[in-house]
This record gives C-alpha cells, structure tokens and sequence, in this order.
C-alpha cells in the first residue's frame, strides 16, 4: 500500500480555540491515526492551522475527507498532497506544536525566518513555505537549538 502526505492549512472559527478542548482532540486524534498508521503534526498559529498527515492514502483520504467537514474550522485550502517513500514525521502520532507556547527563542528564530504580524507567524500557502515550517517545528521541539548559540 502507497503512503502519501498531504498538507493543509485552516481558519480556526471564532470560539473554538480553548487549548484543553484542542489538546483533548489531538490526544484522541492521535490514538485513531495510531490505528490508521497515520502520522503528522498540527500546528496553531494564531488562529490558523497547519496540518500535514503521512500514511497509508486510503487513511489519509479518509481522515481528510472528514477534516473538510469539521465545523471548527473554515477556509480550508490543500497545500500539498503527494505519494512518498518515506515518511519525515514517522515519530509524531500527532502533537500539536502551538508557535506561541514555544519558549521566546524560538519564535524570534521563526520570527525571523518567517514574516511575523504582532509576533504571530502567519501559516504560508506555498508549499515550499509550510513545508519549512512544519520540519523547523519539528526541529525545535526536538531538542532547543537557540541554546546552542549562547554557549
């Protein structure tokens, strides 16, 4: 079976951004993609989302179709979707990397890296961009890169 990675990105709809309501969803989110064999990150910006899912097409497909109807978010846009050989998110089940809980350095390393608006990284549409930020999230909540530069 083919895996694929698809990446979108969203508007979160006006009263929905309660990050123990989200976290509750991402935890239950990642036991179902566990089962799917589906794997990623969510990121919130501000109130836009960006998501990319790796798995098994079918799953992922799946799993799409039912994100596109979810009524807690809206300008729903497909950035990317792509078969792949491998996976570059293999060990994320699905976190949720929230770009203002990241500790200061890091977001002046992505507010430098990307252009900012009152300190918010604004999701990119092109794919090369949200590609970028999704692995730099990664990165970051990897290990803490911006220490290294003081030592």
């Amino acid at each position: 079976m083919e895996n694929c990675r698809l990446i979108y990105r969203s508007t979160c709809r006006d009263g929905f951004i309660d990050n123990a309501d989200l976290r509750e969803l991402v935890s239950k989110s990642a036991e179902n993609n566990r089962v799917q064999g589906i794997t990623g990150m969510l990121i919130l910006s501000g109130d836009q989302f960006l998501q990319v899912l790796e798995g098994p097409s079918d799953a992922v497909n799946r799993l799409y179709a039912r994100i596109i109807v979810d009524s807690r978010h809206e300008d729903l846009r497909l950035i990317s979707y792509e078969q792949i050989s491998e996976r570059h998110f293999k060990d994320w089940d699905m976190s949720l990397v929230d770009l203002y809980d990241l500790p200061k350095p890091a977001r002046d390393l992505l507010a430098r890296k990307y252009p900012s608006r009152n300190g918010i990284v604004p999701i990119p549409e092109r794919v090369h961009e949200a590609y970028a930020l999704l692995l730099d999230a990664k990165f970051l909540c990897q290990g803490r890169p911006w220490e290294r530069d003081s030592a």
